[in-house]
């Protein structure tokens, strides 16, 4: 932290303090009478920051430890490379921000939780050796390499890429024996005789000691090690996410109804924790998403196991027997495709505030259901169609249709395990791989049975295949444009253009952000009108100009 003194403002650092920190701290120095107490106030408050900030913090640290000179050489020394430690509450994301990252940079991700690892896990096991010195053997203790060392190297021959980020968790919940061998290793990335390799980054997290008992508080000597970054629940910031990874609009429409919900964790009891997370939430969505295509009760037994306090769990599970009503009373689907009636309307204008919320989220859904699929469609095309047309080239070469589509197969999940050992593909774009494969896996069976090998009839094969496709993206596409207007049209006609649950809609949409990229790719009048914003000229590219019949022409 720094030191305000309250006549001469002067600044001592103990840690890395920006300049754009100090700037702020001082425009707020104008706005208090100057007392240190405010100043130590202020300067605690811009320490923390949600866990998207914090996630970008990681990311540019990660990228500045990764800069080369013009020798190939890494700028700043890993010995030099101060790791980050990120400090948040359990169950606000700390690990899911570290997938992400390595989604994004295209990095590798080992990841070890260090309460858990012992010092032979970390150090490697003792061995005796036989060395000469001075003219004498003498008998001499080494280890082996640690397994988390090991595990990196193992993982960079797997995937081919050779930097990523080795992830410790709970690093301050270490062992008594491990804790010298830790401080060690945050400055010199060393365990026993074996460094990490160069291009590999470490980044450590932990709870603060109030949520976890097994916490060891840090000494001076270890905070100069480490770049903290600090991070607190921000709903808001949540809420991005949750639409991204698709939460269950109940939970969704619950919590912008109780926002005092979503995060809450009391240690008061140490015999009955009460408390809610970020990741509680998510868990409990997959879960309920899982149960209701199953045919399953979602019922308090479930949300409890989950929502781990007894007066939000009951608040829930009764919310969402409500929410079933409402979500049966309207048919979203109906009204998506323009099949709006007198009643839909007349029950949505009399509704109370609870389901007139409800019924704005259930409208979202369904849109964002549908310009998910058309934005993943349209990634999944992008995909297949440079491997059609290498495939239809080269059968039209005289290669055999069944081999080339083979090769490619073997490609394809070939490069998907890679991703997934390296674990920097998202579960939407591996989804997407997996569709990939899927059609491909079609074509050599309807190849081989039907085109027989024939580079004519195989070419025609693919090409109907392909044009298939095409028009399936297109049904999508025109489904959510569709689904889109008539939200607008239902809301319009509901409550009007200038409403609040009509302003709360526009909003959600832009936060979504499967909706928000579908508006700005294939465009909304409507959209811009209700929002009072110019009109914008869509994005979208030549997706449905594709074919594979240009390849034999060239």
């Amino acid at each position: 932290m720094c030191k305000f003194t309250k006549d001469l403002f002067v600044v001592d650092f103990y840690s890395e303090i920006s300049y754009n920190y100090l700037v702020k701290i001082f425009a707020e120095i104008g706005k208090t009478d100057n007392h240190l107490s405010d100043l130590y106030s202020i300067s605690e408050r811009y320490d923390d920051m949600n866990i998207k900030d914090a996630k970008q913090q990681i990311k540019n640290a990660i990228q500045a430890y990764l800069v080369k000179d013009e020798f190939g050489d890494y700028r700043i020394s890993i010995e030099h490379q101060r790791p980050v430690f990120l400090l948040g509450a359990p169950g606000i994301g700390k690990t899911a921000i570290m997938e992400q990252i390595a989604q994004e940079t295209g990095l590798n991700l080992v990841t070890y939780s260090m309460a858990h690892q012992t010092r032979e896990t970390a150090m490697g096991l003792p061995t005796i050796v036989t060395r000469n010195y001075v003219g004498a053997d003498v008998q001499v203790s080494e280890y082996t390499m640690s397994e988390i060392i090991a595990n990196i190297y193992n993982t960079m021959e797997a995937t081919g890429i050779k930097e990523g980020i080795l992830f410790l968790d709970e690093i301050n919940c270490v062992s008594e024996s491990l804790a010298p061998i830790l401080l060690q290793f945050l400055q010199y990335k060393i365990f026993g005789l074996f460094q990490i390799p160069s291009g590999w980054v470490l980044v450590t997290a932990g709870n603060p000691p109030q949520f976890n008992k097994s916490v060891n508080e840090f000494d001076i000597v270890t905070w100069d090690r480490l770049k903290k970054v600090s991070c607190v629940p921000d709903l808001d910031v949540w809420m991005e996410y949750a639409y991204y990874a698709g939460v269950h609009p109940a939970i969704i429409s619950y919590l912008h109804m109780h926002p005092d919900h979503y995060y809450e964790i009391d240690a008061s009891d140490r015999h009955n924790y009460q408390f809610v997370t970020a990741r509680g939430w998510e868990d409990l969505s997959e879960m309920m998403q899982l149960y209701e295509e199953s045919g399953i009760l979602v019922d308090l037994s479930i949300v409890c196991q989950y929502v781990q306090d007894d007066v939000m769990s009951k608040t829930f599970a009764e919310y969402y027997d409500r929410f079933n009503y409402y979500r049966e009373k309207y048919d979203i689907d109906a009204i998506l495709a323009g099949q709006i009636t007198q009643k839909n309307v007349d029950d949505a204008a009399t509704a109370d505030p609870e389901e007139k919320l409800t019924l704005m989220f259930l409208l979202l859904d369904g849109i964002t259901f549908s310009m998910r699929n058309c934005i993943q469609m349209e990634k999944m095309i992008r995909i297949i169609h440079p491997k059609l047309e290498d495939i239809i080239i080269k059968i039209n070469n005289g290669l055999s249709c069944r081999q080339i589509i083979s090769e490619h197969i073997m490609e394809t999940n070939k490069n998907l395990e890679k991703a997934v050992r390296a674990r920097n593909i998202s579960p939407a774009n591996k989804k997407i791989q997996h569709w990939v494969i899927h059609n491909l896996e079609a074509y050599v069976e309807k190849c081989t049975n039907e085109g027989r090998d024939n580079k004519q009839r195989c070419t025609l094969i693919l090409q109907n295949a392909f044009t298939n496709l095409l028009a399936g993206a297109k049904n999508v596409t025109q489904q959510a444009l569709s689904g889109m207007k008539y939200s607008f049209d239902f809301l319009e006609t509901t409550y009007g253009a200038d409403s609040e649950i009509m302003k709360a809609f526009l909003k959600e949409i832009m936060i979504d952000v499967h909706t928000a990229d579908f508006i700005k790719k294939y465009g909304s009048e409507q959209y811009y009108r209700l929002a009072g914003l110019p009109p914008k000229q869509p994005t979208h590219n030549n997706l449905y100009e594709l074919n594979l019949t240009d390849c034999l022409e060239v």
